[in-house]
C-alpha cells in the first residue's frame, strides 16, 4: 500500500509540474457580498476538493481546470475562529489581477473560485490578495497530495492513511474528510496554526475513519 502511494505522489507531482495555464484564463467579476460575520482569527484551514467531483457536481464542468484531470486542487485557505465559528466577507474584496489568477490556476483551477475564496476568506486575515495567494501557495506547497485514484480507498479512514502517509507531521486528527449525501469524497482539509503548522482539528474532523467514502475517478 505504501509503494502504491508513494507512486501516486510522484505521479501527482509530476502531473502538477506539468500543468499549462490556457491562455484564455481571465479573472472572475467581483463576487457580491454576503452576511459579514468578523470573529477573532485562531487558526487556519487548508481545504482541498477532490476536483472530479467538484467537476461532476456541474459548477466548473466543461471548464479549462475540469478538462485538465485534476485529483485533489486547493478549495481555499481558511481563517478560523474558535469553535465552529469562523470569519466571512469581512471588507469589501478587491477584483484579482490576471498575473495574480495565472499565478494560483494550476492551484485552483478556476478564476471563480479564486474570486469567491479571496472575498469570503482573504478579506478576514490577509492585507491584500497578492499576500493570501502567496502564502496559500506556499503552504500548499508543503502538503504532498496523494492520487487517490491509484491508491483506491473505501472509507474516511483510508483517507486519511493516504494523506498520513505521504504527510507523516500532520496528525490523523488534522485530517477533516467530507463527503456529500451520497458518500461521494467531496475535500479533504488540513488543520493549521497561524504560523501553517499542522494541528488537530478544533471543531472535529468531518466522516469517521469507519465511514465509507466513494471516490470519483478521473
Amino acid at each position: 500500500m505504501l509503494e502504491l502511494l508513494t507512486a501516486a505522489i510522484t505521479a501527482a507531482a509530476v502531473a502538477a509540474a506539468a500543468c499549462v495555464v490556457p491562455s484564455d484564463v481571465v479573472p472572475a467579476p467581483v463576487v457580491p457580498q454576503e452576511e459579514r460575520r468578523i470573529v477573532p482569527v485562531e487558526s487556519l484551514v487548508l481545504a482541498f476538493y477532490w476536483w472530479p467531483q467538484e467537476c461532476r457536481r456541474g459548477d466548473n464542468a466543461g471548464s479549462s481546470g475540469c478538462r485538465a484531470g485534476f485529483g485533489l486542487r486547493v478549495h481555499g485557505l481558511w481563517p478560523d475562529g474558535a469553535g465552529s465559528t469562523y470569519p466571512q466577507f469581512c471588507r469589501a474584496p478587491t477584483e484579482l489581477s490576471i498575473a495574480e489568477v495565472r499565478r494560483t490556476w494550476c492551484l485552483t483551477p478556476s478564476p471563480g473560485l479564486m474570486q469567491h475564496e479571496w472575498a469570503k476568506h482573504g478579506t478576514c486575515h490577509w492585507p491584500d490578495a497578492a499576500s493570501y495567494f502567496g502564502e496559500m501557495r506556499r503552504v500548499a506547497a508543503t502538503i504532498a497530495l496523494p492520487d487517490l485514484d491509484r491508491g483506491p480507498v473505501a472509507s474516511a479512514g483510508g483517507v486519511r492513511d493516504a494523506v498520513v502517509a505521504a504527510n507523516p507531521a500532520v496528525p490523523r486528527g488534522g485530517i477533516f474528510v467530507g463527503t456529500d449525501r451520497n458518500q461521494w469524497l467531496t475535500e479533504v482539509r488540513i488543520c493549521l496554526d497561524l504560523g501553517d503548522r499542522p494541528r488537530s482539528c478544533s471543531a472535529g474532523a468531518g466522516a469517521g475513519d469507519a465511514a465509507t467514502v466513494r471516490v470519483w475517478l478521473r
